[in-house]
């Protein structure tokens, strides 16, 4: 990150371009990204058709469940006993300044029914790149997996993932009514940072 920076000032510099400007343009741009990405946010499903992008969600929630139950086999007891869960696929990008979207779904295990989410985050980043996963989060009681729902969230800092090998051990803890977990085609990650992601229903998929 320090490099990248310091590239650009010197760039500045080279080009007798102002460099407080450009460091306040990146700072500025870090702090507004978590809203500016939510506002404009595409989804995974863009240029398909409702039903062509709720079958591709419902493929993606049914694949990652399984992978996660294969991974961390106590995470399968969890899982029968909680209220219902979500899935999200998202799409990371990154240049200094994150963007991340995603699309996914959170499913009532009592009724079985199927709200359609999405999901945006922005904010600083320290590589350059693009990175897959997906996140699952497993509800406690229908409290939380309503308001999560209905009223959509906003992850703050307490927001993190079961490590990969605390859930093979079973050290399976909710925070706040919510166990979220990270996983990609490889399985368990071990870290996950959702801090300012927000999460609210696709209107266009729900219709």
């Amino acid at each position: 990150m320090k490099q990248i920076i310091s590239v650009i000032l010197l760039s500045a510099v080279a080009f007798n371009l102002p460099a407080e400007g450009i460091w306040k343009s990146i700072k500025d741009g870090a702090s507004s990204a978590a809203d500016s990405v939510s506002e404009g946010v595409k989804s995974v499903t863009e240029g398909t058709s409702p039903d062509e992008a709720r079958a591709e969600i419902i493929k993606i929630e049914k694949d990652t469940m399984n992978l996660l139950f294969k991974q961390a086999p106590a995470a399968k007891a969890q899982y029968d006993e909680a209220y219902g869960y979500a899935v999200f696929d998202t799409r990371k990008f990154a240049f200094m300044i994150t963007t991340e979207y995603g699309a996914g779904v959170a499913v009532n295990r009592q009724s079985s029914k199927r709200t359609y989410m999405k999901m945006a985050s922005g904010g600083v980043n320290v590589g350059l790149g693009g990175e897959f996963y997906q996140i699952v989060f497993l509800f406690r009681d229908k409290k939380v997996f309503d308001a999560f729902v209905e009223d959509g969230y906003q992850a703050g800092s307490e927001a993190t993932a079961t490590a990969g090998s605390e859930a093979e051990r079973g050290e399976l803890n909710y925070v706040n009514g919510m166990a979220t977990y990270k996983l990609n085609p490889k399985g368990l990650k071990l870290t996950l940072d959702i801090t300012g992601t927000k999460f609210w229903q696709d209107d266009n998929l729900n219709n």
